[in-house]
């Protein structure tokens, strides 16, 4: 398992940030939009890892 950190973009052009843990970078990216669902998040534009970190709390 490795860690991610993910940005989301929303239409109302605030930025999101989440540190994530998946296997893979596409696992990651499932992950955070799994998570916005579950918010009730539903106005993303984009969600894409900016890169592999070493801890959560990165």
């Amino acid at each position: 398992m490795a860690f991610f950190k993910v940005k989301v973009q929303r239409e109302c052009n605030t930025t999101r940030h989440f540190n994530v843990v998946a296997t893979r970078p596409q696992e990651a990216l499932q992950a955070a939009a799994l998570q916005l669902r579950d918010e009730g998040v539903a106005d993303a534009k984009s969600i894409e890892v900016i890169g592999q970190i070493s801890s959560l709390r990165d």
